[in-house]
This record gives C-alpha cells, structure tokens and sequence, in this order.
C-alpha cells in the first residue's frame, strides 16, 4: 500500500476582521492570509467563525489545501485510497469537516497557493471528496476514506488537489449565533498523507483464447508481474 506525502500545501484564511457579508467572505476573491507548505504542529486547518463584538456580525473561514503527485501510479488501479492525518487538542471541540476537489497549484502540481486561489479555485458546485467526518479534539492520528470521484481523478490526471473545508463551509450554512468553530491538525513529520492500494497492470493480451481480464495466473506468476508470453508482450 503506497503512502504519498503532500507536494504542496498552503493554511489559508479570511476574517472575520472586515468581513460583514458571510458569502462575500466565504467566496472573496482572495484570502487575507496564508502559509505555504508548512510543517507546523498546530496551524488551524479549517473553521467558521461568527463574531459581534459590540457591532453587527462579522465573518471568518479557515480553510487547508494540498496537492498528491500521482506519477507512476495512472497505469493501474486506485482502491481503498484514505487521507490520514493527526488533530491536536487545539481544536475547540470535535467537529464536521469535509474534503473537496480542489484545482489549483498551477499545472499538474507544480506550483504554491497563492491568495487568489481561495475560492476561485474550488470547483462550484462543491465536487465531494469525501463524506463529512469529525475531526477530534486530539491527538491521536486518524484517516478518513476518498470516494471513486478522488480514485479516478488520481489515476486520470497523475494527481489529486483537495480542500478541507468545515462542514458549515462546505454546506454554505450560515449561523445566526456568533462562534469559533476551529479545527487544527498537526502538519509535521509527514502526518497528513494518502495511502491506497495500487494493482499495476497485468500482461493485456489474450492467452490460448483467454481474455486477459480472465487471467490471474500464467505458471503461477501473478498476471500483474507478466510482462510478455514467449517473448510477446
């Protein structure tokens, strides 16, 4: 089961200074701010936040980016494939978050966030990564599994951009009550990765009128390690 570590990632945010509109905020054109490709142990990964003060709301989102390169894995089959990652107890409590298709970093992945990819870059409609889960309020490593949509995508484009988003980000709730909705994760040491099953391909053609797709075995060598049958290939 491979394990792909991010090749770019960026934490990025807007609000909820100066935000009066939740879906000016939620849809700016740019991020207020940001960090590339970080190691950090506690950044905030995602949120909302509502806040009053003495005056009329404002609004706040947190939101994380990364991008897997799939080189070398487009050839054969992507099942069971999971981010895995690692929460803190800096977060405010255990909450819903959800992954999206995300499509920036330049061409393929090759190159950082910049603040305009904020939501530009999400695709609209919300195209599903995941289901929702709860990230908890700890620090105990977990994973979560992609659907087929982020399967085929890896395999077709020889990578997968996505975007962890709170659930109330994702669904465009907005809340009449003020709060702070946070959820950090631990981006060190390699903690957040993809890890799947990959099956390369199998040698492709028919064997004493077998079609390939019905061959496990050749002499007992697995289809997938057959490279050629005497001498064809």
């Amino acid at each position: 089961m491979p394990d792909l570590n991010w090749s770019k990632n960026a934490v990025a945010a807007i609000g909820p200074s100066g935000q009066s509109n939740y879906t000016d905020a939620r849809e700016a054109e740019e991020s207020n701010t940001s960090t590339v490709n970080t190691t950090a142990t506690n950044p905030v990964a995602c949120g909302t936040i509502r806040s009053s003060g003495r005056g009329s709301a404002s609004f706040g989102f947190r939101r994380s980016y990364y991008g897997f390169d799939f080189t070398g894995y487009t050839t054969g089959t992507i099942s069971n494939l999971a981010l895995h990652y690692k929460p803190t107890t800096q977060s405010t409590g255990t909450l819903s978050v959800r992954l999206a298709q995300f499509t920036g970093f330049g061409e393929e992945v090759g190159s950082n966030y910049t603040d305009n990819n904020w939501w530009s870059d999400i695709a609209d409609p919300l195209v599903p990564y995941s289901n929702s889960f709860n990230s908890a309020d700890n620090n105990t490593a977990a994973d979560v599994s992609l659907n087929s949509t982020a399967e085929t995508d890896a395999k077709a484009d020889g990578f997968l951009k996505l975007v962890l988003m709170n659930s109330g980000d994702y669904n465009n709730l907005n809340v009449a009550v003020d709060n702070n909705n946070i959820t950090n994760w631990d981006q060190s040491s390699n903690n957040t990765f993809l890890r799947f099953t990959y099956v390369a391909p199998g040698y492709g053609n028919a064997v004493n009128a077998v079609a390939s797709a019905n061959i496990s075995n050749i002499i007992t060598v697995a289809s997938a390690n057959v490279s050629s049958v005497i001498g064809v290939s």
